[in-house]
């Protein structure tokens, strides 16, 4: 009977502990492999997702606000600034292409986004069915929100008032699609582009109708406004430039997204740090659990390895069943690990991508397998120890002793 038998057949006949040892390093190998993976991808996601937008630049207030808002489009507005004002302050040569952008109304969620035909070359999209827009109240779709929502050239829907289902639908302006975007991997995938003088006319409607219903005469069209302006530059020099220039005045903040979710993954990289630790302190409860179980297993069958003493077993061959049990267990949670990241992590992703428009590779590399393999090693051989040496050194008189 090898030694690989046995080891196998001592873990069964305490299967319960054995369990309990794989699951907590099974989730301690899954939690530390989740925040490898997401340390990785989520600023490459975060790029990606900004596409060609090296800078923007909204009413005063938060960078990173604007970010989020305007490029990610995650987050809500804080206010409109004059279109005007904007465009002059953002009057340099060095910036490539910019584009305006209004938000506030939306389709099943999907933001609507007034602005012009410049933004897809600060995005560095195309065209990939029918073509772009030529009039108000014609839109063209992003990738994934003709996709999600089933749109194709040629057909027809109504927006509704605000950046979430359920407002006030602007049934006097259906707009019509008449392009389809290709895929970016950027937050322009998740979009319904128009005209900005299609929002414009919308809400000075809307506010017109507000008005009537109060009885109140119905308001002076306002000056051209936006939410924000996106810009590409012609080079990194503009990126310092740039955003001190605009942020020196009253009325404007900028922001360059790589900066800001450069400075959110710092802001963020505690809390990573935080979970490898948790991660880690489980793997420190499984290799203890592990040790646990193969002592009270050794102690156990005292008399069994003292009796292969006695049938000739040197004292290194029942060290080796101990240490042969330890990597069992390492190997199984190894197993385990991997196999809740794998069936997890695609589903995770999925509502990364759905929410907030990030695209991630969820698959471990395979340095990251190869590294948590050395780990989940070096604990097995470190838990196992101490029993191992126990075995070895299994008394033959307690065979003999009546």
């Amino acid at each position: 009977m090898t030694s690989l038998t046995l080891a196998t057949a001592f873990l069964r006949r305490r299967w319960g502990q054995a369990l309990s040892a794989v699951f907590a390093g099974a989730l301690s190998i899954a939690l530390v492999q989740a925040v490898m993976i997401a340390e990785r991808e989520l600023p490459k996601a975060a790029e990606q997702a900004f596409g060609g937008v090296d800078l923007v630049v909204g009413p005063k207030g938060s960078g990173l606000d604007l970010v989020l808002c305007c490029v990610l489009h995650v987050t809500d507005p804080r206010g409109i600034m004059p279109l005007a004002a904007a465009e002059e302050v953002m009057n340099s040569p060095m910036i490539k292409a910019k584009a305006p952008i209004a938000l506030g109304d939306n389709y099943h969620s999907v933001r609507i986004v007034g602005t012009t035909p410049d933004l897809l070359q600060v995005y560095k999209a195309q065209v990939a069915q029918g073509q772009i827009w030529t009039k108000d109240l014609q839109a063209v779709i992003g990738a994934q929100a003709a996709r999600d929502l089933g749109l194709k050239v040629g057909d027809t829907f109504v927006g509704s008032h605000g950046l979430v289902e359920g407002g006030e639908e602007h049934s006097e302006f259906p707009y019509t699609v008449t392009g389809i975007l290709a895929p970016t991997g950027s937050g322009l995938d998740r979009l319904i582009l128009s005209s900005i003088q299609t929002v414009w006319t919308i809400h000075h409607h809307h506010e017109s109708e507000d008005a009537e219903e109060q009885g109140l005469p119905p308001p002076p069209a306002p000056p051209p406004a936006a939410t924000a302006m996106v810009a590409s530059v012609k080079s990194p020099v503009a990126l310092a430039a740039l955003p001190r220039q605009i942020e020196a005045s009253e009325r404007f903040s900028a922001a360059a997204p790589a900066f800001e979710i450069a400075r959110l993954s710092r802001a963020v990289r505690p809390v990573a740090q935080a979970l490898v630790a948790i991660g880690l302190l489980f793997a420190l409860v499984a290799a203890l659990t592990a040790a646990s179980v193969l002592a009270s297993a050794l102690a156990a069958r005292t008399r069994d390895l003292a009796l292969l003493r006695v049938l000739g077993a040197h004292p290194w061959e029942l060290a080796l069943i101990a240490q042969i049990e330890g990597l069992i267990l390492a190997a199984l949670a190894l197993v385990g690990g991997e196999a809740l990241v794998w069936a997890l992590a695609p589903s995770m992703a999925a509502m990364l991508a759905e929410r907030d428009g990030l695209l991630i590779s969820v698959l471990p590399t395979s340095g990251d397998i190869l590294l948590l393999a050395a780990g989940t090693l070096i604990a097995a051989v470190a838990a196992s120890l101490f029993p191992a040496l126990k075995a070895g050194n299994a008394s033959i008189e307690t065979v003999l002793s009546p």
